[in-house]
């Protein structure tokens, strides 16, 4: 069984997967969220067994407004972003004990606000987008190299498909989004997925592999 957990970002690059699979996203659950509580939402439901296949997906809440918050509160950009995905690491380390695989999924590209606001209008909610369009895009590339390197060290599995839904400006791709900051057109994370499953023998364990 294939078990996926995260932010709206889950349901979205995972929706219509024709896998057997349970999908526990929640809306709005940053990777500090995880990393700080040291808790997967969801996972008390699920009874873990070697066979199980485990994808995580979190991060692009935290590239979008709260790593600029903590530098301006005079942390430097490596740090703050290190140490989100530390504690998101082990946090799952802790939780994740018997599984065939581990998946980290890369964090999605950022929506352009300009885009955005010209759908929309000014962006008034919770989270909203904190710093320019290329800083927030640099934000998302040092996560997924970290999230790389995190998974070279501890044997799971970084889930890349970053290039493909990236415009020239580094931003998330208008045509294949669904105008607000999720990929709506998912299919090539679907193939993605559905290809590193088939590679998995049942005895892999969590190998190191990189799509």
């Amino acid at each position: 069984m294939i078990y996926i957990f995260g932010d709206s970002h889950a349901n979205t690059n995972f929706a219509n997967l024709g896998l057997p699979h349970r999908n526990f996203y929640k809306n709005a659950i940053t990777m500090h969220r995880v990393g700080r509580d040291r808790k997967i939402i969801g996972l008390k439901e699920v009874r873990q067994t070697p066979e199980d296949i485990y994808v995580f997906c979190n991060g692009e809440i935290d590239c979008r407004c709260h790593v600029a918050r903590q530098m301006a509160l005079g942390r430097g950009k490596e740090e703050v972003i290190s140490k989100l995905v530390e504690d998101y690491v082990e946090a799952i380390r802790r939780n994740v004990r018997r599984y065939r695989a581990v998946i980290l999924s890369c964090v999605t590209p950022p929506m352009s606000r300009a885009k955005y606001e010209a759908k929309h209008g000014p962006i008034t909610h919770e989270f909203p987008f904190i710093g320019t369009d290329q800083e927030r895009a640099d934000y998302s590339r040092s996560m997924n190299r970290m999230l790389e390197a995190a998974c070279q060290r501890t044997g799971f599995i970084f889930m890349d498909y970053y290039s493909h839904y990236t415009d020239e400006l580094g931003m998330l791709r208008y045509d294949l989004s669904d105008e607000v900051c999720h990929i709506r057109q998912n299919g090539e994370i679907i193939e993605m997925l559905q290809q590193l499953v088939a590679s998995l023998s049942p005895l892999a364990g969590g190998s190191v592999s990189r799509l």
